[in-house]
């Protein structure tokens, strides 16, 4: 809101101007000396220059929050600021794995976010904004459109651009992650409590007002051990077959035909393993990248949809939601897991085949 300050009308031809200050400059009644006049003007420069400072440090006092972007998890700013992720009970990590090994990662993330701005600008994740120490030999990160960002990672655009003046209703899809890095314990544990994972924030930084930033906290604890080895069954190579179909049976883009289930495992653990995790990568298809591409048929319209037989859920090509962790229990763990066709487009008739490679974490 303009401030006005009322200024009393003068003489235009008596009038003395500083800074857009009118300022009288007439003599006083008996007070008729040169050196009174010059008193006169100076106090009033002082005078006017002080209002000017005084408005200066007015404006500068103004509350920035009104042009700070602001998320919130749901349809309007009513919505919550925190959302908690509660780690898994059997996180274990091993202090021999490598620097940079994703040692757990969490499902697929659907967040319904209400963001608005006054001008206009893109939403950025802000990994861990506050810059704490997750636990020693661990660093948090996040999977965001198959990459995997962390703090150095800066500003992390979202793609969700908010209009000058209004709003956009939206849902943001990412994975949180845990990855190793160097200074591990061979053995104990570290409590996580309300750790921020990222904050939602635009271009400038990271804003300090309270109830308008989106921020997914974690909570859970992580248990370190000396590590060992294990083996992967069938020396680690599955081969797959799925019976010949008719074009005509995919009624339509999306629809599955004749799942194949299956089951990896890991064999002759050593005594101190405690979890067994799988990850799995690939060729993603070129219409729907969470399914694995037909790399060696001639099939086209067609991809492989690999999905884990517990839940039902989908494994990604593309790095999204692609591993699992496993219990091992009396030195082995056992993955279900499925396979089938999945239509992504018009189909070419032909053969259809693909490779996954398995890469497999001992905890």
């Amino acid at each position: 809101m303009p401030l006005q300050l009322p200024i009393a009308a003068e003489d235009e031809r008596r009038g003395l101007y500083a800074g857009g200050c009118r300022l009288r400059a007439a003599m006083r009644p008996g007070k008729g000396s040169q050196r009174y006049r010059e008193s006169d003007r100076n106090m009033k420069k002082l005078i006017c220059r002080g209002l000017r400072g005084w408005l200066l440090a007015l404006l500068l006092a103004m509350p920035l929050t009104s042009h700070a972007l602001g998320c919130w998890n749901g349809s309007n700013s009513s919505g919550n600021v925190t959302s908690t992720f509660n780690l898994p009970g059997n996180l274990f990590v091993s202090a021999n794995a490598p620097v940079g090994t994703i040692i757990w990662q969490s499902s697929l993330q659907n967040l319904s976010l209400y963001c608005s701005q006054s001008i206009g600008e893109n939403v950025y994740f802000w990994v861990n904004p506050k810059r704490a120490t997750l636990a020693p030999g661990l660093q948090i990160g996040i999977i965001f459109n198959g990459q995997t960002y962390t703090q150095s990672s800066g500003a992390i655009d979202t793609g969700i651009y908010v209009p000058r003046g209004g709003y956009v209703n939206t849902v943001l899809q990412y994975s949180i992650v845990l990855l190793k890095t160097a200074g591990a314990p061979s053995s104990g544990s570290s409590s996580i409590n309300q750790y921020s994972v990222f904050q939602l924030d635009g271009i400038g930084g990271i804003n300090a007002a309270p109830g308008i930033n989106f921020n997914q906290l974690i909570n859970g604890s992580v248990t370190f051990t000396p590590g060992g080895t294990c083996d992967l069954s069938a020396n680690g190579q599955y081969t797959i077959n799925l019976p010949t179909v008719a074009s005509g049976q995919f009624p339509a883009v999306g629809s599955a035909m004749s799942r194949n289930a299956f089951t990896i495992s890991a064999v002759n653990c050593s005594t101190g393993v405690r979890t067994a995790t799988f990850r799995f990568s690939g060729t993603a298809d070129s219409n729907n990248p969470v399914l694995f591409a037909n790399t060696g048929g001639t099939a086209r319209g067609v991809a492989i949809n690999l999905g884990s037989s517990a839940d039902g859920a989908n494994i990604g090509a593309n790095t999204t939601n692609n591993t699992r962790v496993v219990n091992v229990q009396s030195q082995q763990a056992q993955l279900g897991l499925f396979v089938e066709y999945m239509r992504t487009a018009n189909i070419v008739p032909g053969s259809l085949q693909t490779a996954v490679t398995i890469d497999m974490l001992y905890q």
